[in-house]
């Protein structure tokens, strides 16, 4: 029964990421892989990675002039799905109803910052995506589940809500009997991308202070061009 949960489980994931054609959560064990079903993925993500990643603005861009540039309807409308599907997956997979409820009120602030913004630092600002860029964990679903089992502490409580809101100047901390497996993953990721600023992070004891997010530019954090106006207005109005 187990099995077959397992498979249940990364079945869609599959999908997903064959739909995408893009290691959207950077996973390392998908380079492991040796089903069949794997192969053409794997082919064009290694070939992508031949070539240096140029850093992505999220906060302008160009609008094309002539519909066979993507200006149309039909290509903007396949564009939009795919960066609501991309920002899911690399977000560990967020319900749609809490998705789009989120997105409405953020779309709907009444404060004077680009809204584009306030999206991008409300999803930082949780748990899980903290674990994620101070490379505690390999991906933002393998945050959750560390979160989920009780291994994270915030301010001297025990978090298992892997949605839980920080603010500035909460302590987070990693059970000891925990620090083994949190060690492996620091080694794995080499700590690049480097973490953001507003992390204060103690490598040694297993502790991470949140700074001040406000404003941060998130360009460089991730691995795929990330539209976060389009995924946002459509979140709100679909």
């Amino acid at each position: 029964m187990v099995q077959l949960d397992i498979k249940k489980r990364y079945k869609p994931l599959y999908k997903k990421f064959i739909k995408l054609r893009e290691n959207v959560q950077l996973k390392t064990k998908l380079f492991k892989f040796k089903k069949q079903k794997w192969e053409s993925f794997l082919f064009f993500i290694k070939k992508k990675q031949r070539f240096a990643r140029k850093p992505y603005s999220h906060y302008h861009y160009n609008v094309p002039k002539f519909t066979s540039k993507g200006n149309s309807f039909q290509k903007k409308f396949r564009n939009d799905l795919i960066s609501k599907a991309r920002f899911n997956l690399f977000y560990g997979g967020l319900l749609k109803k809490n998705l789009k409820k989120q997105m409405t009120k953020i779309y709907n602030s009444k404060q004077s910052r680009d809204f584009k913004r306030i999206g991008l630092e409300f999803f930082e600002t949780r748990l899980s995506s903290v674990l994620y860029r101070s490379h505690f964990c390999y991906s933002v679903r393998n945050a959750s589940q560390v979160i989920n089992h009780g291994h994270v502490k915030v301010n001297g409580v025990t978090v298992k809500n892997k949605s839980y809101m920080l603010k500035q100047g909460d302590f987070v901390e990693i059970n000891p009997n925990y620090s083994a497996l949190i060690k492996q993953n620091l080694k794995k990721s080499e700590l690049w991308p480097i973490p953001p600023k507003y992390l204060i992070i103690n490598y040694d004891t297993m502790q991470i202070i949140f700074g001040e997010i406000k404003d941060f530019d998130f360009s460089t954090y991730f691995p795929f061009k990330l539209n976060a106006n389009s995924v946002i207005v459509n979140y709100y109005r679909h």
